[in-house]
């Protein structure tokens, strides 16, 4: 963005768009870049408090059967 305001005279048009191009791929890599690391941290939480739930309830009934064994 700091780029597009630099080059913004008109004797410069051919680099500007040049500039513009590269500022354009770099900035497309960088949000997927983005794009990918906060789906990958977001499914990773979701996976997490998933797996947490998911061992809690096997715990409970674990303890439930024993509970009710012993009993």
């Amino acid at each position: 963005l700091f780029i597009h305001s630099f080059v913004r005279s008109p004797v410069r048009s051919f680099d500007r768009s040049i500039d513009r191009s590269i500022d354009r791929s770099f900035v497309r890599s960088f949000v997927r870049l983005f794009v990918r690391s906060f789906v990958r941290s977001f499914v990773r939480s979701f996976v997490r408090s998933f797996v947490r739930s998911f061992i809690r309830s096997l715990a409970r009934s674990f303890i439930r059967s024993i509970d009710r064994s012993y009993i």
